[in-house]
């Protein structure tokens, strides 16, 4: 009890249908990502000859990272204590149709798709047997550094993470009893901007 499993097993002393229900919260690993892409690329700006354009355009450094990946995995539960075991928090919902995405802010998941098990029973959705929207971020730093009195430089950075300002959801709420059951209802960092001096001698 306590360690995240509709039904747990005691090890000690492991009931008769230990297999059964092993098998009931068998499922994808919190951190399970079907699929992950990064990206990542640097360009420096050459030497100029003309001094004009060497002191305005040379060396300076464009890198970025994308980073692209499936969704979180979900698991709907009850939000009750419809087993009565004590422990509502891990109670999964019954699924009653596979029509479960409405992929939208208001409707990641469906509640048509879910009911509540009858008392005393559990439900027979399956441990984060749902996905949450994936995510997308570029982000970019550009700097440069300038030389001066042979040991002594000064760099100069700009930073912007989620640099093009991409709507990114959270996770939907997955309790069934809840009247937000399936809204998206917040959403990660927007554009976040940074600037940055070093001297070093």
């Amino acid at each position: 009890v306590g360690s995240g499993y509709m039904l747990p097993v005691s090890i000690v002393n492991p009931p008769a249908d230990a297999e059964a229900r092993l098998e009931a919260d068998k499922g994808p690993c919190e951190n399970d990502r079907r699929h992950i892409f990064n990206l990542t690329a640097s360009y420096t700006t050459p030497e100029f000859e003309g001094r004009v354009a060497r002191a305005l355009g040379s060396t300076w450094r464009l890198s970025g990272i994308l980073r692209a990946s499936s969704g979180d995995r979900l698991s709907v539960s009850t939000g009750l204590d419809q087993a009565l075991t004590g422990a509502p928090g891990v109670q999964r919902a019954n699924q009653v149709s596979d029509d479960v995405y409405g992929r939208t802010l208001n409707q990641w998941l469906k509640a048509s798709a879910f009911a509540q098990p009858a008392f005393g029973t559990f439900g027979n959705s399956g441990r984060n047997a749902f996905e949450g929207p994936g995510s997308r971020v570029v982000d970019l730093s550009l700097a440069r550094s300038f030389r001066f009195a042979e040991t002594h430089r000064i760099e100069a950075r700009v930073e912007a993470f989620n640099a093009f300002n991409w709507f990114r959801w959270n996770n939907p709420n997955t309790s069934l009893n809840n009247a937000n059951f399936g809204r998206i209802l917040s959403a990660q960092d927007p554009r976040i901007m940074q600037f940055a001096v070093k001297y070093q001698f």
